[in-house]
């Protein structure tokens, strides 16, 4: 297994993994054993081609998966999904439009990556999925980008807080920006070396793309909420370094106003984590020296 998303619910480790004939796996903390596996792969009305755990939702009796392919949230129950017997959403919610990456629900907003040089972020209806707003610009820097350069420099994860916060933590500039809800910046934070991302559009027929030139270096990644902190990974190597790994040997810890806490090195590097804030771990994946998963005590 290669699994690409991690989340924990209480005594449950939930794992995607896409390459599997069913891409969701369930397995016991206590046990260490797997209790399920669930959706297949497909475009079916309840299948899905790219699943991501929504993971402001962590109460133990809701899984919510986002499928970056169809646009679609759903909702399962968690004692069913425990269960081998085939599972069906009790809702389902399309969203209007494409979004990139991944979704949070803040309040009765849903909030999608737009991946749209304007604004970062589209805000849907939860109810519904129709669009209501497109908010959040992108920061300001000395670096000069056309379009397609900019949405490529600027690529991010985000989570929230659940309640009034949500923090950006861009992937290949060492930047975190700690945006209220209404969309007014909080505070931005840059480091810890400093660096902006430089990249270079070209044409490939009608096609527009960009690719990063020799000095941008991955930044942050998996970025996730722990109670009354932000922890996210960080890298910080050049991604054209032959010896590069996509591998993260830092933990950051910050408050939700954007004051550093903790930086904690890692003796086994992760590509993806999740923070059970509730008994102090830290679950994540690596892939070195192959596939494994790895749990910390913080």
């Amino acid at each position: 297994m290669h699994p690409s998303d991690i989340i924990v619910y209480d005594s449950l480790l939930v794992l995607v993994e896409p390459k599997c004939d069913k891409m969701i796996h369930i397995y016991n903390l206590n046990s260490r054993k797997r209790e399920a596996s669930h959706i297949s792969f497909g475009q079916g009305p309840y299948e899905m081609i790219r699943p991501k755990f929504i993971a402001n939702n962590t109460s133990g009796d809701t899984l919510q998966l986002f499928d970056k392919s169809s646009y679609c949230i759903m909702k399962y129950d968690m004692k069913a999904f425990r269960k081998p017997e085939k599972v069906m959403p009790f809702d389902r919610v399309k969203l209007s439009q494409q979004v990139f990456l991944n979704v949070e629900k803040i309040g009765n907003d849903i909030w999608g990556y737009s991946h749209n040089p304007k604004y970062q972020f589209y805000l849907f209806d939860a109810c519904n999925g129709n669009k209501i707003n497109e908010i959040i610009g992108y920061p300001l820097c000395n670096v000069e980008y056309s379009d397609i350069e900019k949405v490529d420099a600027f690529y991010m994860n985000f989570v929230s807080n659940g309640a009034d916060k949500i923090a950006i933590c861009y992937c290949m500039t060492d930047l975190i920006d700690f945006y209220n809800i209404d969309g007014t910046l909080h505070k931005r934070i840059h480091g810890p070396e400093h660096f902006f991302s430089h990249f270079n559009d070209y044409k490939d027929g009608k096609v527009v793309s960009s690719s990063p030139d020799k000095n941008t270096r991955d930044a942050y990644f998996s970025p996730c909420s722990a109670g009354d902190n932000l922890m996210v990974l960080y890298n910080g190597g050049l991604v054209n370094d032959s010896n590069h790994s996509s591998s993260c040997k830092w933990i950051f810890s910050f408050s939700w106003d954007g004051k550093p806490n903790v930086a904690y090195k890692l003796s086994d590097p992760l590509l993806f984590m999740t923070v059970d804030e509730k008994h102090r771990k830290i679950y994540g994946i690596s892939n070195i020296p192959e596939y494994h998963i790895v749990e910390y005590t913080f």
